[in-house]
């Protein structure tokens, strides 16, 4: 915090990102268009680009955060551009920090409007269909509703987030196809394989079209199965992903006029005299009936979903939680609509509405250990590095704030100049040294705590144990609305 990065100039930028990724030896290449060519002798004067593995959300944030400091960079996401915006039933609940991240240091305040909705209700109800609360956000004083700032809480669709995000960055134009900006460059259907430390300030990253190129530093973006991961900690103790007995499934419907499911949604608007349409479905699990179920409405009567059950096989083939899992055919989804109590209306109905190219199923895992994540000019970020059960929305949340503060760290190190008034003579770190201190014991500590907190909330909520079941119903039955922004 002690360092202001300098920025340079954006022809400067557009040199260095085409000039600057090699495959070894002096050859050296550029992208043209989507191809490559070769391209002028390398400038030892001139920053390599940052190497970016992944373009969630944790890697379009770090992006952004160079951008800002005119930090040139190269963004490889391993999926199709068709896939970087698609939600597959996933949202985000926004904490604080990365709220405060994205409208105030990233200056995306306007543009997050589009991709957040506030809560108005969240209507709580068990799988037997008893109603337990209503939280009434829309109720309280405007000052009240703040969780920072002038926002109000609320619920992001991961694909417009996604959106804003690649707009803010410049990478798409306005038809949503990507495009190169002056600071960087996005190519998709590319995975980073595996890196290799050199002597002298880069790092080499292997890609899986056999290309080698050079970069600053390297950012694993690349999500729970992280290649880099692998590469990093191969053969340690401690990284293997733990199941947590639990699977989950995943929707996104389009509520339709007319439909049995719009009227569900009404009646259960009127006898809770809800009046606004953004709401959140909360139905717990009874010792009878255990599971869990979440809908929030992320854009007028389209509705992200999960439902969350005990499950005894880990089904390592559809564990891809982060823009993916299996997509469902019609059998796949006859056996959720099998496992859903008859008594619980509405999560039937929402099953039944939602196509099957629109639902994905899931084993749930995580991954607790303290391992180092970061080795010398590489470092593993989101999940990557420290993998969360869903429910707690601590992956998206935890992911967008390494993204800024490891790209931060590394604006610091590559343009920095100190900003401290009673040390003029002071540089700023190396990249190691500014990634070393990202990556603190302190850190690691506290993230294997947090993922197996969030195992244990994540456990609760599919238990069939009647004073668990009790336990969770009675806490939201006296449940209040202040209590639980405070809380989220």
């Amino acid at each position: 915090a002690s360092f202001t990065p300098s920025i340079i100039r954006e022809e400067d930028a557009r040199s260095i990102i085409r000039k600057h990724n090699i495959t070894g030896g002096s050859t050296m290449v550029s992208f043209q268009g989507n191809g490559i060519a070769p391209s002028p002798q390398y400038n030892a004067a001139q920053p390599l680009p940052v190497i970016i593995a992944g373009a969630g959300p944790s890697g379009l944030v770090a992006a952004l955060t160079l951008q800002k400091y005119g930090v040139p960079f190269v963004i490889y996401e391993q999926n199709a551009s068709d896939k970087l915006c698609s939600d597959a039933g996933r949202g985000i609940d926004m904490s604080p920090s990365v709220i405060k991240i994205l409208e105030k240091e990233l200056g995306l305040y306007r543009r997050l409007d589009a991709a957040m909705k506030q809560y108005e209700y969240i209507d709580v109800s068990n799988m037997d269909g008893k109603h337990i609360n209503t939280l009434r956000f829309k109720e309280m004083s405007e000052r009240k509703r703040h969780i920072t700032g002038e926002r109000n809480f609320g619920f992001a669709s991961r694909s417009k987030l996604q959106h804003i995000l690649l707009e803010a960055l410049g990478l798409i134009d306005r038809h949503g196809r990507i495009k190169d900006s002056p600071y960087g460059i996005l190519r998709c259907g590319i995975a980073v394989t595996g890196y290799k430390k050199m002597i002298g300030n880069f790092v080499q990253v292997q890609l899986d079209n056999s290309m080698k190129v050079k970069g600053s530093a390297l950012l694993a973006c690349d999500g729970v199965h992280s290649y880099i991961r692998q590469c990093m900690q191969e053969g340690s103790e401690g990284s293997a992903l733990n199941f947590t007995n639990q699977e989950a499934w995943w929707g996104t419907t389009t509520v339709r006029p007319g439909s049995a499911l719009e009227q569900e949604l009404l009646h259960i608007a009127a006898s809770r005299k809800m009046q606004g349409y953004n709401v959140g479905l909360v139905v717990l699990g009874t010792n009878q009936n255990p599971g869990s179920f979440y809908a929030n409405e992320v854009s007028k009567n389209v509705y992200s979903w999960s439902y969350f059950v005990e499950s005894e096989s880990s089904n390592f083939d559809a564990d891809l939680i982060r823009r993916g899992g299996k997509v469902l055919d019609e059998t796949e989804k006859q056996e959720l609509v099998d496992k859903i109590p008859s008594t619980c209306k509405i999560l039937k109905l929402f099953s039944e509405f939602t196509p099957t190219a629109d639902m994905n199923r899931s084993a749930v895992f995580d991954r607790a250990n303290n391992l180092p994540s970061v080795d010398g000019r590489v470092a593993l970020l989101g999940d990557a590095a420290h993998y969360y059960h869903p429910l707690r929305g601590e992956g998206s949340n935890k992911a967008m704030v390494d993204g800024y503060v490891a790209a931060m760290r590394l604006a610091t190190a590559i343009m920095g100049k100190s900003s401290s008034s009673n040390s003029k003579s002071q540089k700023s770190p190396s990249i190691e040294w500014a990634l070393l201190g990202f990556d603190s014991y302190k850190r690691r500590k506290g993230n294997t705590a947090l993922v197996k907190k969030s195992r244990k909330y994540g456990q609760d909520t599919t238990s069939n144990s009647r004073y668990t079941c009790w336990a969770r119903q009675t806490y939201f039955k006296f449940m209040s609305a202040p209590k639980m922004i405070r809380e989220l």
